[in-house]
């Protein structure tokens, strides 16, 4: 009989552990199989260990390689979709190609450009139903990139033809995915609208912060219904906190979820108790994750951490009654330089509202020696709020009065999941603090859309910090 082994599993924000009573899998596939199932993983992973010689992580080929206590990684392994044209299409393209590099002879075949476009119209919409005008530079640049012989002819850059093409190519499709059903599309319908709303380009839904999942359409075989049963014995698993329960029945009811805060955008009270299981740090990332293919947390930490240096650099700087007030907040790292990285991330955090031009109280209450019941009392009034409590030790999210996290440790962590939270429940950013929670999104996430169009303020910081990578001397190792 093998021995029990255990491993150390790192998972985006959180350590695990693993036990395996039957020993070391064989195979990497059978061990990232019994990680997929312990931890209700439902995405493609591959793993990493760590090597204790080199002290660092390193891609697992073989378990082999593994003994009892070693720590593994999970890695999200991204979407790779290759985009195929018809056997026509493609023969031609192979042709046009071989002769535009022997002559420079362009392919202009009106077949073969509307199968493109077709083709390209229905792969945009897997990650959006709008693409702006950059997604669609973007798609035409790597197109002519790919295949040569399909440059404009007589265009400035050889795709501004193309980027036209597809924005017209685009909107037929929508037409057409509404008219099989798509619920991302058939919310903007004017059947759908109220009142004064009933206009074409009044209040269109759609997605605004790169979201990939916006409003997705219910898996093979769901209805409203089915997906409704599913949420009742959800709450029911909520009480009885059946954690492999709740995450499948999360995963399984994300579409319907979707459905509610998108076209319904209800009460927040009335939305966590509808779905309870959803305000707690795990849900929060993996309600994320579905949302904007994005493991929040750590992402956020990382480059919080990454960002740190060069943001306190230029915090440092600051001049006028700004900078004065983010000397003050800045005090506690010149007294001890040793201080923790929890501790520099709150700071940060602090100083980097203040240097957007906007008030670290309109974000971050904080009290000494209050309880938390206390302080949800004093809150109960506030739209979205993030305390910090001492003696005792409290940390929570505040959003329309209710205390939707708690137990959350340090501030930083608060930040990045309200940040979350707007994403799960479809909320826009409070206007006094737009700058700030842009800079989440933008620079902490990777969520830079170009449309809407960044900030001049978030725009001076990103190239300040740029500058700074640039003045910064290289690590030899």
């Amino acid at each position: 009989m093998e021995p029990t082994v255990r491993f150390r599993v790192l998972t985006d924000h959180e350590v695990k552990k693993l036990t395996l009573n039957s020993g070391i899998p064989s195979t990497v596939d059978e061990l990232v199989a019994a990680i997929k199932e312990q931890f209700a993983i439902t995405t493609e992973i591959s793993l990493q260990y760590k090597d204790e010689e080199f002290d660092n992580f390193f891609t697992l080929t073989t378990t082999k390689e593994l003994k009892d206590k070693d720590t593994l990684k999970v890695v999200y392994v991204p979407l790779n979709i290759t985009l195929t044209f018809s056997h026509n299409t493609e023969l031609a393209l192979s042709q046009g190609n071989e002769i535009y590099l022997r002559d420079g002879t362009l392919l202009t075949s009106p077949s073969v450009k509307a199968d493109i476009l077709e083709r390209l119209a229905e792969a945009m919409f897997c990650y959006t139903a709008y693409p702006n005008d950059a997604q669609r530079s973007a798609v035409a640049q790597a197109l002519i990139e790919t295949h040569p012989c399909l440059k404009e002819p007589g265009s400035f850059n050889g795709i501004y033809g193309w980027q036209q093409s597809l924005k017209y190519k685009c909107g037929n499709y929508r037409t057409k995915r509404k008219a099989m059903g798509s619920p991302e599309l058939l919310i903007n319908s004017m059947k759908y609208k109220m009142g004064d709303d009933r206009k074409p380009a009044k209040y269109i839904k759609k997605p605004k912060r790169a979201e990939v999942n916006y409003l997705p359409q219910h898996l093979s075989g769901e209805t409203d219904s089915s997906l409704e049963n599913v949420r009742l014995g959800l709450v029911e698993a909520s009480k009885k906190r059946d954690v492999k329960s709740i995450n499948d029945m999360m995963a399984r009811t994300y579409s319907w979820r979707r459905m509610e805060v998108v076209v319904q955008s209800p009460d927040v009270a009335k939305f966590k108790e509808r779905w309870p299981a959803l305000f707690e740090p795990f849900q929060i990332n993996e309600e994320f994750r579905r949302c904007a293919a994005v493991p929040l947390e750590s992402v956020f930490m990382s480059q919080l951490d990454k960002y740190t240096p060069k943001l306190l650099d230029l915090f440092s700087v600051k001049g006028g009654a700004v900078g004065q007030r983010i000397k003050n907040l800045l005090m506690e790292l010149i007294q001890d330089p040793s201080t923790s990285v929890v501790k520099k991330r709150d700071v940060t955090l602090r100083c980097l509202i203040e240097y957007m031009g906007e008030s670290g109280q309109e974000l971050i209450s904080d009290y000494y020696g209050k309880t938390e019941s206390s302080v949800h009392e004093d809150l109960k009034m506030r739209n979205m709020q993030i305390y910090v409590c001492r003696e005792p030790d409290a940390v929570g999210v505040i959003i329309e009065g209710i205390p939707v996290l708690t137990d959350l440790g340090n501030l930083a962590r608060a930040c990045c999941l309200l940040l979350g939270m707007t994403y799960a429940l479809n909320l826009q950013y409070p206007p006094q603090l737009c700058k700030t929670f842009e800079v989440f999104q933008r620079l902490f996430v990777g969520l830079d859309t170009l449309h809407p169009k960044p900030s001049y303020r978030f725009m001076t910081l990103k190239n300040k910090t740029s500058e700074l990578v640039g003045q910064m001397p290289a690590s030899h190792s």
